[in-house]
């Protein structure tokens, strides 16, 4: 299956060399299951999704509006990634977790930066840095989301966790704070700091990157 060429129905020009490894993954992922017509699904995801991240982490409405008649496909792209997410989430449950943690910035991109609306996600800690809970606190519109740091907060001390790591993204694809996460991140720190619980970062995910309090010097 050559990527590099326009050949194939509603595409305008070559793939950038940049999605091509992807799509050949998704073409042998699929051809698996489907030997015969895997190039035609492949076309037709290429056309329907901007890349083969894009197409892994769909909801499984869309994925139904790109294959309508092919549950198969779906179940397989879905069950790819569970996995992919699993294996993620294996490497930052066996060991502590750091500020600027690499593993933990992969798991959370990963879980977060496709999401439509925003969410944020709270990673409890013991007293060895190691996870506890990993847990969805909040969900919100396209552009906001309400967080509350007495219920971030009360939630650390029923489970006795000394450590948080907070996370949430930015649908539009930029990670920037803007002034309310800002004021979150000032917020959730003096909060913190009263119960002796620290707060090892506020990390903003999106589709164009990621934005870390720590690392930027404002935590």
């Amino acid at each position: 299956m050559d990527l590099s060429h326009a050949d194939r129905a509603g595409l305008r020009g070559p793939l950038p060399s940049s999605q091509q490894e992807g799509w050949r993954l998704v073409h042998r992922l699929i051809q698996a299951i489907r030997p015969i017509g895997a190039s035609a699904i492949v076309d037709r995801l290429i056309t329907e999704f901007a890349d083969a991240s894009t197409l892994l982490f769909a909801g499984p409405a869309r994925l139904e509006r790109a294959l309508p008649n092919d549950r198969a496909v779906i179940d397989i792209v879905m069950a790819a990634r569970e996995l992919f997410l699993h294996s993620l989430e294996q490497r930052i449950s066996w060991r502590p977790i750091l500020a600027d943690d690499r593993a933990v910035l992969d798991y959370l991109v990963a879980r977060m930066a496709h999401q439509t609306a925003e969410q944020a996600r709270v990673l409890y800690l013991n007293t060895k840095n190691e996870l506890l809970r990993d847990e969805i606190v909040a969900w919100g519109s396209v552009n906001r989301v309400d967080i509350s740091p007495r219920e971030i907060i009360r939630r650390a001390l029923d489970i006795s966790a000394t450590g948080l790591l907070i996370a949430h993204n930015h649908p539009s694809g930029d990670p920037t704070p803007s002034a309310s996460d800002v004021a979150l991140t000032r917020d959730l720190f003096q909060a913190a700091r009263l119960f002796e619980i620290a707060l090892l970062d506020h990390i903003i995910v999106a589709r164009q990157g990621y934005y870390s309090f720590r690392a930027e010097g404002r935590l």
